[in-house]
């Protein structure tokens, strides 16, 4: 499973109090259905389901880790990770940095 930079640093030092929007890209061997129960089950909220079999999560700091750890999950990224903005202005994401 890949967890992106940006995750494992929420989850190696969590920051009381605080929440993160986590995308869930689901493995293709397994049901969306039940990773979402999963993620559910280890202290996740799940927002919707996205394309691409990825679920947006909501999700407290201090479960970060639990959640990582849910079978069935392919990618952990933040919800910042690929923003679209149709200016240009906010960039590729979460492990772009500016100063190359």
């Amino acid at each position: 499973m890949y967890v992106s930079p940006a995750v494992r640093t929420i989850r190696d030092d969590p920051v009381e109090g605080e929440s993160v929007t986590l995308l869930l890209e689901v493995a293709d061997d397994a049901a969306v259905d039940d990773v979402a129960a999963a993620a559910e089950a280890a202290g996740a909220t799940v927002e919707e389901e996205l394309q691409f079999r990825t679920l947006e999560t909501t999700v407290g700091h201090e479960r970060v880790g639990a959640v990582c750890a849910v079978e069935g999950i392919a990618h952990v990224e933040t919800g910042n990770t690929l923003g679209i903005d149709p200016d240009g202005a906010e960039g590729a994401g979460e492990d772009v940095r500016p100063d190359g």
